[in-house]
């Protein structure tokens, strides 16, 4: 698999909900690319439902921690967010090899 993120955002038309697909691997390096993407995504809609699908992506165990860790607080790493958003997120986790 590419260390490559390939990535497609997907929002609804009634504006509730954003699926953001993610394939290739994501690692602590390029995991920052999908807070930057959630994070602008939660700007752009108040109170939008995020839903990250890494099924089709292989996820190094630190970045899964992190992306776990962000989903059960409700709110992005302070680093990717200084204004500490309210982030509602949701991870489809990777399917097993």
């Amino acid at each position: 698999m590419p260390h490559k993120l390939k990535v497609l955002v997907r929002i609804d038309m009634d504006l509730h909900s954003a699926l953001i697909e993610v394939r290739g691997i994501v690692t602590s390096r390029n995991v920052r690319a999908l807070y930057v993407i959630a994070r602008r995504a939660n700007a752009m809609v108040p109170h939008l439902s995020l839903v990250v699908d890494l099924r089709h992506a292989a996820v190094q165990p630190e970045p899964m921690d992190e992306l776990t860790t962000s989903s059960r607080v409700g709110r992005l790493p302070a680093a990717s967010d200084p204004y500490n958003a309210p982030c509602e997120l949701r991870i489809l986790e990777p399917m097993a090899a």
